[in-house]
Formats: structure tokens, C-alpha cells, sequence
């Protein structure tokens, strides 16, 4: 009889220990996606980056003075400009952390973390500048796998203004 009750035991462990998260699994590929958007960001590949939000994603204004949110049709004309003057090359290890939700305090899915970005632009007398600056983002999805709402939270201001001086 204990022998009996030791294998049930282990196997109820063992079947515990096996079932997967289904917010681990969403977590780990919405980890990926973002790993591909970041990886078109900075080829400037926007139909590959596009590709990664719904049509109705948002992104939090994070600057002084912006708007709450603004639409994807907003960040596409916004990212076209940047990519048009500066050049983007991610300067660390991605390493992603699992995001939870805000009132269940449970895995959801989410991605975010702390990212080196290096931002670099070239300059009239044919040299190039170049600035480095963490920049901590966020990314929510929907239930297909796609970003539906962003955030990025960094002193970009700053860096390209000072790309920008002589």
C-alpha cells in the first residue's frame, strides 16, 4: 500500500511538474515576435516590422506634453521620419521579462524589458555620430499573437537632438 501511494505520489508530481503555462507559451512566443520586430526595426524593413501589430494597435505617449495614446497610422509616418535620418542597432543581449496583469498580478503574456539601443546618424562633413541610450519598452498583445499596445520609455528626445547638432 505505501509503495502504491508513493507512485501515485510521483506521478501526480510529475504530471503537476509537466502541464505546461499557457501564459508561459504565449510569453514565450510573443517574446519571439518582438525579437523580429526589433530585428526589422533595425534593417528599416517596416513591412517585416509592421507585420507584428494588429491594424489597431496603440502605443502610450510617453514624451512631455504627448498625447495618451497614439495610432499605428501615427507611429508608421513617425518610424518612416526616423528611419529616414537615423540608423537603429540594438547594442545588447535581448533578454525579455514576462509581463503580468495589473490587477491579477498573473502572467499574461506580455513582454517587456531594458534595451541597449544605439542610435547613430550620419553627418555633413561625411563622419558618422552615434549615441547610446537604454530605453525600456512594453508589449501587449491580443489573443492572434500581435501587439496591440506598446510603450517606450527613454530619453529619445535628447539623443536625437544631440545627433542632430553640428
Amino acid at each position: 500500500m505505501k509503495s502504491l501511494i508513493l507512485v501515485l505520489g510521483v506521478a501526480v508530481g510529475w504530471a503537476a511538474c509537466s502541464t505546461p503555462d499557457p501564459t508561459h507559451l504565449a510569453f514565450v512566443e510573443n517574446a519571439k515576435t518582438v525579437e523580429s520586430i526589433f530585428r526589422a526595426f533595425e534593417a528599416e524593413d517596416s513591412v517585416a516590422f509592421w507585420s507584428g501589430f494588429a491594424d489597431q494597435a496603440v502605443w502610450r505617449g510617453t514624451g512631455v506634453n504627448a498625447p495618451t495614446t497614439l495610432s499605428r497610422s501615427t507611429m508608421e509616418a513617425a518610424y518612416g521620419k526616423y528611419w529616414e535620418e537615423f540608423d537603429y542597432r540594438i547594442a545588447c543581449d535581448l533578454e525579455f521579462q514576462p509581463g503580468i496583469h495589473p490587477e491579477s498580478q498573473l502572467p499574461n503574456g506580455s513582454v517587456n524589458g531594458m534595451f541597449l539601443w544605439e542610435v547613430s546618424k550620419d553627418q555633413p562633413d561625411g563622419t558618422r555620430k552615434s549615441v547610446e541610450l537604454w530605453i525600456y519598452e512594453s508589449f501587449d498583445f491580443n489573443a492572434e499573437g500581435e501587439i496591440v499596445f506598446t510603450q517606450v520609455f527613454s530619453d529619445l528626445a535628447s539623443a536625437y537632438r544631440l545627433l542632430r547638432e553640428d
